[in-house]
């Protein structure tokens, strides 16, 4: 953690040794399941301190920490070389998830070209994460403390924020950083930071154009994965065999992955020899026998496809915020149904913002689409395991396509606030996106303002869905010949 310098003088001696990290662990450890102003009660942070009436962050980095806040470039704990970061979760019990990214530090455009990944690893690669409560209208004093987490990446980890790093590396050796996006990356992304609005751009090293402000930071499916995956330091000094919580993921790392390999091309290797085959033909090929009368169907076959048995969930997708949409598409390309996404409900849409919206976070992050198509020009005469895999692919929602998403959004919004469910937009507006019923019948309603109302939810257009499956299909099919 860093920021302006601080006016407060350093103890003359730290409640823990700076240079053992299990002296440190030890001590960090004493914050489960505290709030701070039960840690100034107990006299561990200091009433009076300068930031006593700070922020969350910053009373544990100076008031029990007492590490001094500096703009260094080195770890918080620098004779061990680790990283102190606070994080807050939401939510409750099981469904707990992170609020937001973790910022990591501002990136230095200019220093890019030197230091290269060095820009990570200077402080990211070991961490103490306190994982704390978030609650809305608490004071900072409140929230509670969940768990502490030592953290260093595996092996796999840090493969794949290194595929991220050369993303955004890639961007600013161009001249492109301007146009770098959060989108384009899976674990480690370079979101905006600042006011915006042109205030805080910094120059690049290889263009005229300024960018907008970034810093690193890891996404927040991936703090919620690390919160549900990691220990408290306090288990690393019981005797006793940690018992981990059941897991119903399974990794995707079952093969040799190439050094000059992205992590989609990993994936996509997955997929080649299935092409062209149906899947009763693929389910052969695996040795399985999957029930056809499942609506998870092609979900299932997708993660066989994978080598992903007995699992709902793919880890490094979780990690990523990757969700599998499979895709039905007719004779002529026509997806069978457009794209849906959960219902909304109206008290919560018309209080949240675009950018902390529920559709929102359900299209701003990556889609792995497998695309399954019929054989004949009646589909309700095909059972599940007749259709043919034309392949899978990797897609993010354009930026520019955004921007129109937004719009529709912000229309249904505004005509729920004045209870007008008569005219929302719809397919036939050619807006990408549009609202319509989505429960299981008349009476499937949510309340709203004393009433109760049919549920919807938006829809991506089916001609949408229809380009974005062609083009992607056809790009892969170009890669084959090439």
């Amino acid at each position: 953690m860093s920021s302006e310098e601080s006016k407060k003088e350093p103890v003359e001696k730290l409640p823990y040794d700076d240079s053992d990290l299990g002296s440190i662990l030890r001590y960090a450890g004493k914050l489960t399941g505290k709030t701070l102003d039960e840690l100034i009660s107990g006299g561990e942070i200091v009433i009076g301190d300068t930031h006593s009436k700070g922020k969350f962050g910053q009373i544990l980095e100076e008031d029990y920490f007492h590490i001094p806040n500096n703009s260094l470039p080195e770890p918080d704990f620098r004779k061990v070389g680790m990283e102190l970061k606070v994080a807050p979760m939401k939510g409750e019990g099981d469904r707990m998830t992170s609020k937001e990214r973790m910022v990591l530090g501002i990136i230095n455009y200019s220093e890019v070209p030197e230091k290269g990944f060095r820009t990570f690893l200077d402080k990211g690669s070991h961490i103490l994460i306190v994982f704390y409560h978030w609650k809305e209208n608490t004071d900072v004093h409140s929230y509670r403390i969940l768990k502490v987490v030592d953290w260093k990446p595996t092996e796999e980890e840090l493969r794949l924020i290194l595929d991220d790093w050369k993303v955004i590396e890639g961007y600013i050796l161009r001249g492109e950083a301007d146009l770098l996006s959060e989108r384009q990356t899976k674990y480690l992304a370079a979101n905006t930071k600042g006011a915006g609005h042109g205030k805080d751009d910094r120059p690049q090293p290889f263009s005229d154009r300024p960018a907008k402000q970034r810093s690193l930071s890891f996404k927040a499916p991936f703090m919620t994965a690390l919160f549900r995956s990691h220990p408290d330091v306090n288990e690393m000094f019981i005797e006793a065999p940690i018992v981990k919580e059941k897991d119903d993921s399974d990794t995707i790392f079952k093969g040799a992955w190439s050094e000059d390999q992205t992590f989609e091309e990993y994936v996509m290797a997955r997929f080649d020899r299935f092409v062209g085959k149906t899947c009763q033909e693929i389910e052969r090929m695996l040795d399985i026998e999957l029930n056809e009368s499942s609506k998870q169907y092609y979900y299932t076959l997708t993660l066989a496809m994978l080598d992903v048995f007995g699992k709902k969930r793919v880890k490094e997708f979780d990690e990523a915020g990757i969700i599998i949409k499979t895709a039905r598409i007719k004779l002529n390309g026509q997806p069978k149904e457009s794209m849906s996404f959960p219902a909304f409900k109206y008290e919560e849409l018309v209080e949240q913002t675009w950018d902390t919206s529920d559709f929102y976070s359900q299209i701003d992050h990556g889609f792995l689409i497998p695309v399954f198509q019929f054989n004949t020009p009646n589909p309700r005469n095909e059972g599940r395991k007749e259709l043919t895999f034309r392949g899978a692919f990797f897609w993010y929602v354009p930026d520019e396509d955004f921007k129109v998403i937004q719009k529709v959004w912000e229309d249904t919004q505004a005509k729920v606030s004045r209870m007008d469910f008569d005219h929302f937009i719809g397919a036939s507006d050619h807006l990408i996106a549009h609202v319509r019923p989505h429960g299981r019948n008349k009476e499937d309603t949510y309340p709203f303002r004393g009433g109760h109302y049919t549920k919807r939810s938006f829809w991506f257009n089916d001609n949408y869905i229809r380009g974005v499956i062609k083009e992607s299909l056809d790009r892969l099919r170009s890669r084959e010949k090439d």
